[in-house]
């Protein structure tokens, strides 16, 4: 699982990095709250999307985890 950052230009343009571009191809949707938002080409089936955000959900849980034991902070 691959954490990446990026960030939103003045004009509102944001940059997405090479490897998600190739992979995701040009077409995309997002869906967001008021807290997150996720993307995936226009194409993709929602039950594959959700299978992927159940992944991405565990991912996070664990570096939840990994972050508590070490005493980090969970703000990240």
């Amino acid at each position: 699982m691959v954490e990446l950052k990026t960030k939103i230009t003045k004009t509102g343009v944001l940059y997405i990095p090479k490897e998600l571009r190739e992979a995701f191809g040009r077409n995309m949707k997002i869906i967001a709250n008021a807290t997150a938002s996720v993307f995936f080409p226009a194409d993709a089936d929602y039950r594959d999307v959700l299978q992927s955000l159940d992944i991405i959900t565990k991912d996070i849980k664990h570096r939840i985890q990994l972050q508590k034991q070490r005493g980090e902070a969970l703000h990240g």
